[in-house]
């Protein structure tokens, strides 16, 4: 298992330097997203991207995925930037989806993180039948992603986010059994399932146990007060620094490194969320982070 972090993630607007505090930490992997020099993972020409490709191989370090913000887009808050039914945005996608296939080749790596269709505010109000005709259409379309993505020799992770119809274990596990495609794969971001409302245990990650090729890990707080009851692991709170916060990352851990010792570790603190008293510099936290993690891993003897 190798760890890999999100360059944009280490607190400075240039990417040499970037690289260079990822080579101080120890790392051999990064994650390319954004603040490349100015541009982002989805904007960025390919003429920019060979050269910044050069640099990373000057500074021996590999790419390990290309995470984009611009496949069936985010919206965390207002409406949604586009028609689940829209055939033209699926053909829009598709344009987009090539365009990244030739930076990967660009950058070495045969991995890119994508988001599935984007979740009605009611969703959970639907009846299950209602629900299952959204997940079958998301894995039609996710379908017609994987396909396109074997034709170039790439793989597509999709993650859960909260706003999608994959925000939790249980929904990837859903798109992973009806597309059963082995050019899309899961990037299991372990704490956005309990932002989600869905506390992450091993139970959970048996959902998608097999199929997880990348996760983003990083610490969470949970909400002042909220264990009940009816809710014993509380509701989340923000994010944290893993190792100080209140989440037992160990149990699920070990069994990624059991059952999906292929899986990247991509360190993905979300420092510009954190409180105050958690703002010890974005170095400092990766530094604290890696540190966190490695020592779990190392138990269980599949650090690479």
């Amino acid at each position: 298992m190798k760890f890999s972090i999100f360059t944009d993630m280490l607190g400075t607007e240039s990417f040499q330097e970037s690289l260079e505090y990822a080579k101080s930490l120890g790392f051999t992997n990064i994650d390319l997203r954004g603040k490349i020099d100015g541009s982002t993972i989805d904007d960025i020409t390919p003429e920019k991207a060979r050269a910044i490709s050069e640099l990373i191989q000057e500074k021996g370090l590999q790419v390990s995925s290309l995470s984009s913000w611009a496949v069936n887009s985010c919206t965390f808050s207002g409406p949604p930037k586009y028609d689940n039914h829209d055939e033209e945005h699926h053909k829009q996608m598709g344009e987009v989806l090539n365009r990244l296939f030739d930076l990967a080749d660009i950058f070495s790596t045969n991995f890119i993180r994508i988001y599935s269709l984007y979740r009605q505010e009611d969703f959970n109000l639907l009846s299950d039948e209602e629900k299952d005709t959204q997940y079958r259409q998301n894995a039609n379309v996710m379908l017609r992603h994987a396909e396109q993505a074997k034709s170039r020799d790439k793989i597509l992770l999709v993650e859960n986010e909260p706003p999608t119809l994959t925000n939790s274990c249980k929904e990837l596990g859903i798109i992973m059994k009806y597309t059963n495609h082995p050019n899309l794969k899961v990037n299991w971001d372990v704490l956005n399932g309990w932002r989600a409302g869905e506390y992450p245990t091993v139970e959970t990650y048996g959902h998608i146990k097999g199929h997880v090729y990348q996760t983003h890990l990083k610490g969470a707080y949970r909400l002042s007060n909220s264990i009940t009851v009816d809710n014993p692991t509380g509701t989340f709170g923000n994010f944290a620094i893993a190792g100080k916060d209140d989440y037992d990352h160990g149990p699920v851990m070990k069994a990624i490194a059991e059952y999906d010792p292929q899986a990247i570790l991509t360190i993905d603190t979300h420092y510009p969320s954190f409180y105050v008293q958690d703002r010890i510099g974005e170095v400092e936290v990766v530094r604290q982070t890696k540190e966190f993690f490695e020592g779990i891993v190392a138990k269980e003897g599949a650090h690479e």
